[in-house]
Order: C-alpha cells, then sequence, then structure tokens
C-alpha cells in the first residue's frame, strides 16, 4: 500500500491547514446564510487554499511503494576505441557470452564518450573517441532516480582519460562494484607524442616555444621527431633512446604574419609498433598583431625610472607610453588618454602611487583597468604609497598581496627563485646571483590564488608574486633598486634586467586585443563521430558582452565550398551553434554579426576534423584504476584470467545485497504537470462560485 511523504513536518502541514481554515472563516463570517450553505462554503473554500498552498510550496509529492524483489544491476561495457588494441573488443565480446550477460535479468550499457543500451554483442563497434566513466554513471543515476541498485559492473581496460577520476559518482550508488580488467597489462613496443607544450597564442616575429614530451617502449637507438607547418616538415629533431621511457623534443616556431596556423608533431614510425595512431598530435597556434601597448605611469624620476624606461625603450615590438608624474595631478608627458584603456595589453605602475598623488587620478586609473580587465604590473618604489595603492576601489581586487607593516625601514637583501616547473623566471637563473636591492615592507602576505615567483634569500618572504582572479590578472614586485644590478662587473647586469622585464610582462599582458566580435570553434580538433560546436562573443561599444546581436556563419571547406550553415543560439553571454560530425578535412568559420539591425563586426577562424588518438596515448591495461573503484565500493576485482567468475560474483553479490537493503523507491508526482490536481482547484473555486452568485454573495 503506498503511502505518501512530504518534506513538511505535521506542525507544517496544520498550519496550512489553519491558514486556509482562517482565511475561509473570516471571508463568510459576517454572511447571512443559513449555517449549512456557510459551512459548505468554508470547506470548500478551505481546502482550495489548502491544495493551492500545497502546490506552491511543495510541487512534488513522493510516494513511497514497497517492492518485494525489484532490483537494479547494472552493467556498463567499455567501448572505446582503445579495444581495438590487444585483441580487447574480442575480448569482451568473449566475457559477455560466458557470463550470459545479455540474457540476465541485468540492464546492460555500453559507454565511452556517450551512454547507451545494449542489446546484442555486435553492437559494441569500439569506436568510441574516449572514456568517460563519470559521466556515464551520472546518466545511469539520473536515468533511474530514486532507485536503489543492487550491483554495477564496469567491464574495461581501466583507461579513463575523459572526465577525472570516476570514485565519487561510484560512491552516490551505494552499492559495490565489480570491475573486470580486460587487455594485456605488459607493456608492447611503442613510440607515443603523449603530449605537446605550446601557448595557444603568439606574437608574429617572436619564436615561441613548442615542447613534445614522448613515451619510448621497447626501442633503442635513434627516433627523429618532425614538426610539420599546414603539412610540411619544417624541423627535425633526433632523439637518441637509451633505457629511459620518458623524452622530450624541442622546437622554436616564428610567424610573420598574423593568423591560426596549423602544426603537427610526429614520431617517425618505426617497424614493430604496437599502433602509428599515436605518433602524432596536431595543434593549432594563433599569431597576433605583435605591437604590445603597455602604459607606464611612474610616481616621479628616480634611478630605478630612468633606467627600466631606458630598458623598454629598446624592446622590439611593445608599443610603450610613459606618464612620470610632476605634481600631485600632473604628468611631464601630459595626461593620461582613458580612451587607449580598451587597446591597453597591460599597466605598468613603477614606484606609483606616492603619497603626493591625487586621489582622483588614482581612482580613474583603478576604475578603467577594473572596466577593461587591464593586467595590472607594480613595481615598488621607496616612495611607494602602498595604502593608497590598496585600498583604491578596483587595485583593491586586483593587487596580489597585502602588507601589514608597510613602514618597517629600508634594508638590503637578495632574490631568491621559487623552484618550479611553471615559474617562467626559472629561466633568468642570473638572477639568483645579482646584486642585492632594497625593500621597505615587512609582513607581505600574498592573496588567496596568488602565486610566489621569488623571495627574500634570507627570511623566505614573498616579494615577487603573481595571481589570475576572475578577468584579472596581476604581478607584483616589491624590491626597488635594480639600478644596482648594474654594479655586478662580472655578468651584465642590463641584460639580466632586460630579461626580467621581459618575462614579468610576457606573463601579465593581455596578448589578445580586445574586439566586439569573436567567433572561435569550442576545441581546434573535432573527431569525425563528434558533434561540432562553433561559439561566439558580442560586446557593445562599451565591450559589455551583449545578447542583442544576430549573428549568421558557415562552415567552408578547404576548397571553399560551403560544409554547413550556423544557426547561433544564445548560451549564458556567449552564442553556440552546433553542426552534426563532418568528414576528415580542414575548415574556417566565417561569421558576421549584426547590432540593432545593422552590420556590427566579422571574424573568422578555423579548426580541423580527424580520428582524435585520445584512445591511444595509454596503450597498457590500467588495473590499479578498477581496483581502487572496487576497493573503495566495497565490490570486487576480477584479473583478466579470471572473467569467466563474473556471473558467480554478482550472484553473490545480489544476494549480500539482498539481505541488506530496505526494498523500497519512491516515486515522485509533479503537481504542477498532474492535470487532475489542477483539475480540482479549479472545480472547488467554480463550485463555491455558483453557490456565491446564486445566493448573492458578492
Amino acid at each position: 500500500m503506498p503511502g505518501f511523504s512530504s518534506t513538511y513536518s505535521p506542525f507544517f502541514l496544520s498550519f496550512f491547514v489553519l491558514i486556509s481554515f482562517g482565511v475561509s472563516y473570516f471571508f463568510y463570517r459576517k454572511s447571512l446564510l443559513n449555517n449549512s450553505k456557510k459551512y459548505l462554503l468554508i470547506i470548500l473554500k478551505s481546502l482550495a487554499i489548502f491544495l493551492l498552498l500545497a502546490l506552491f510550496i511543495e510541487p512534488v509529492l513522493s510516494s513511497l511503494i514497497k517492492h518485494n524483489n525489484e532490483r537494479l544491476d547494472v552493467i556498463l561495457i567499455d567501448d572505446s576505441r582503445s579495444n581495438l588494441l590487444n585483441s580487447k573488443a574480442e575480448y569482451i565480446k568473449k566475457v559477455i557470452n560466458e557470463n550470459n550477460i545479455l540474457s540476465g535479468n541485468y540492464k546492460v550499457f555500453k559507454f565511452s564518450d556517450a551512454v547507451s543500451n545494449l542489446n546484442s554483442s555486435d553492437s559494441l563497434n569500439s569506436n568510441g573517441y574516449e572514456t568517460d566513466l563519470s559521466e556515464a554513471l551520472k546518466t545511469i543515476k539520473s536515468s533511474f532516480p530514486d532507485r536503489q541498485f543492487y550491483s554495477v559492473t564496469v567491464i574495461s581496460d581501466g583507461i579513463f582519460n575523459s572526465g577525472g577520476n570516476p570514485l565519487y559518482e561510484a560512491k552516490t550508488f551505494q552499492a559495490p562494484f565489480i570491475t573486470v580488467s580486460v587487455g594485456d597489462t605488459a607493456q608492447k613496443k611503442d613510440i607515443t607524442i603523449n603530449s605537446v607544450l605550446y601557448n595557444e597564442k603568439a606574437f608574429t616575429n617572436i619564436a615561441t616555444n613548442v615542447k613534445s614530451l614522448l613515451n619510448i617502449y621497447g626501442f633503442s637507438g635513434s627516433i627523429n621527431v618532425n614538426l610539420l607547418r599546414e603539412g610540411m616538415v619544417i624541423s627535425t629533431k633526433t632523439i637518441n633512446v637509451s633505457n629511459a621511457q620518458n623524452y622530450e623534443a624541442e622546437f622554436n616556431i616564428t610567424e610573420t604574419s598574423p593568423g591560426k596556423v596549423k602544426y603537427r608533431i610526429e614520431a617517425v614510425m618505426k617497424d614493430g609498433e604496437l599502433t602509428y595512431k599515436n605518433n602524432y598530435t596536431d595543434f593549432f597556434i594563433t599569431f597576433i598583431d605583435n605591437k604590445v601597448n603597455v602604459l607606464t605611469i611612474s610616481g616621479g624620476p628616480s634611478y630605478d625610472n630612468a633606467i627600466i624606461i631606458s630598458v623598454l625603450k629598446r624592446i622590439k615590438n611593445y608599443n610603450i607610453t610613459f606618464k612620470t608624474a610632476k605634481s600631485p595631478g600632473d604628468f611631464y608627458e601630459g595626461g593620461i588618454d582613458y580612451k587607449s584603456f580598451p587597446e591597453m595589453s597591460a599597466l605598468f605602475l613603477l614606484n606609483f602611487p606616492t603619497s603626493q598623488t591625487s586621489q582622483n587620478i588614482i581612482s580613474d586609473i583603478a576604475n578603467n583597468v577594473k572596466s577593461f580587465s587591464v593586467p595590472v604590473i607594480f613595481f615598488a618604489g621607496k616612495n611607494s604609497d602602498y595604502q593608497r595603492l590598496l585600498s583604491a576601489p578596483g587595485f583593491d581586487e586586483i593587487i596580489p598581496f597585502n602588507i601589514s607593516r608597510p613602514n618597517s625601514g629600508e634594508s638590503l637583501f637578495s632574490l631568491q627563485i621559487v623552484a618550479s616547473q611553471d615559474n617562467p623566471f626559472s629561466k633568468v637563473s642570473e638572477i639568483n646571483s645579482a646584486a642585492q636591492i632594497f625593500k621597505n615592507v615587512s609582513g607581505i602576505q600574498p592573496k588567496p590564488g596568488s602565486v610566489t615567483l621569488m623571495t627574500d634569500k634570507s627570511s623566505g618572504e614573498p616579494v615577487m608574486m603573481t595571481r589570475t582572479s576572475g578577468n584579472f590578472k596581476s604581478t607584483a614586485f616589491l624590491g626597488y633598486g635594480v639600478w644596482r644590478w648594474r654594479l655586478n662587473q662580472s655578468s651584465d647586469g642590463e641584460k639580466t634586467l632586460e630579461k626580467f622585464l621581459l618575462e614579468t610582462i610576457n606573463m601579465t599582458l593581455q596578448k589578445e586585443k580586445k574586439t566586439k566580435f569573436r567567433v572561435y570553434p569550442d576545441k581546434d580538433v573535432f573527431d569525425f563521430s563528434q558533434q561540432v560546436k562553433i561559439m561566439a562573443e558580442v560586446t557593445d561599444e562599451n565591450y559589455i558582452p551583449t545578447r542583442n546581436a544576430k549573428i549568421t556563419g558557415k562552415i567552408i571547406r578547404k576548397d571553399g565550398s560551403k560544409a554547413a550553415d550556423l544557426n547561433f543560439q544564445t548560451e549564458e553571454n556567449k552564442y553556440a551553434a552546433f553542426t552534426p560530425p563532418l568528414p576528415y578535412g580542414d575548415y574556417n568559420i566565417e561569421a558576421e554579426a549584426e547590432l540593432n539591425g545593422t552590420y556590427y563586426a566579422r571574424d573568422n577562424s578555423r579548426f580541423f576534423v580527424d580520428t582524435v588518438n585520445t584512445e591511444f596515448l595509454e596503450t597498457k591495461t590500467n588495473s590499479a584504476a578498477l581496483r581502487e573503484l572496487a576497493l573503495n565500493t566495497g565490490g570486487t576485482f576480477i584479473a583478466a584470467e579470471n572473467s569467466n567468475s563474473l556471473s558467480t560474483v554478482i550472484s553473490q553479490t545480489i544476494n549480500n545485497q539482498a539481505a541488506n537493503l530496505n526494498l523500497s523507491s519512491k516515486k515522485r508526482f509533479n503537481l504542477w504537470e498532474n492535470k487532475y490536481m489542477l483539475g480540482l482547484i479549479i472545480l472547488l473555486f467554480s463550485i463555491e462560485w455558483v453557490i456565491r452568485k446564486r445566493n448573492n454573495i458578492p
């Protein structure tokens, strides 16, 4: 017998009844009707109001229904492309047939980049371009809400290369996971381009570094690694293979014209490899105009000011505007042009502000920095006013540090670069041996999200930090007196300073100029079986995102013919368009935006469609991941050689669960979508209205 449940206690339900009765009684208390009609109207109105309250306050009603023998046992079978290696696909079909999986009382699904029902082993095609068990589990859980699970079985090679660790989703099932390992745990001979490290955006006429990470198994001697540009080999590196497995090959790329360029890193194939599908990686780099617009504001003339400005003037491709404070509200070079902030790559504050700086100027600069998300670089000076800097609305949330003792006395200290692979200053190791410089603050506290790049060598206190927070990026250097680096006769102090400034600006600046319209693919390389998603962004004249634009676009093949039209729809503050999967090839995107019924802007981009090789980057079965999944859910791990015991293990698990589980489930009734509920409320109010009219009650 079903019993309905509510999230509200009996107290609140009683309270709703009193409200309904009180309102109805108050409405009819002075009517001249006889008692029977008055009570009838009060009851009708009370019931209608109570149901209306229930509808608004709890639109979903749950019914607890007992099930004596109902159970849910799920089996998930990996159907990704990695099954094409080591005869894993045939082995999985053998496991299915030996254990009568498809004829048992199970819910059987195949999964890879998506989840679908499996009714026949012949429908396994090993064509999934990635393996996302986390998303598969989430889909299964949402497909059976409020159901209890006896067991979940996963038959896979354990190579879950998308969606992260599935353990979190697995624990929501509150059921033991049975994992079956398939494939070979011994590494076969193979050469793999495991990953490529590169900057997605780079400047023209400036070399950008590309580093490829390779895994080489079972080979010796030399292996050539090629860099291809638009299909043509432009550079080759030779790797001498020893007993190690991990290797690197680095290339430098320079482009003279802006645009999006396609590259490929490929290892030349060797006889005997397990597969050649992991010997290459395709990627794009977008090269942009190398003119970097930097506004440098100095608190006044100083030794540091002179040497830093002289070094910055020598750096090619930097369009630097200098403003040097002359008085609280004036600069030697003239006033600040705030209209230039939308096109600004970075703001460099050099010993600015000071105690003499006008508060209005500080506020105006901070407001424009915040409005246009301009990256900020702060270099301290002897006269820097930290209180004014850190308290200015805008700067207060952008600057990457706080200071508890801003005037702690001037002292000399030596710099120490923080050892980290991601620290750009690790390439400027001569800073560690540079002459001592000054600081006059202590109690330096990096804000949450800040990364410390340099410290005071003796105290370990941070003196250089960078921080990315939302749309803002900032870097701060709290030492001054870098002119002293010239005093070291054994090294070129000015060259060290130039490297230091270049790395500081390059890691902080906004490389891409702001644009009012941008179109781009959701990813640069789509799989041939994957739907293509194209994104677009439109901002108004003040560079504020707008959803009022109309965007039209198309996808063009390399030969110039049209492959698809793009129908853009709003998606939060952006626009998105989808097309069905496209054949192999190189494609261009062309799009235009209209605003207020007139042409506004156009943009273009490109992408590539191929067989994505994600599934071939790791070729050895990951039994450890499957063991962890089983161990942390109270389940069982079955090695490949014992897979014929799967049906027995599932049966034992079901019997154990049957003794412990409360065999019940919930069904949900959405009252808003229930036509009978709405009809009853309307009927009650209608009957009340008819009775009132017949008795001339207004």
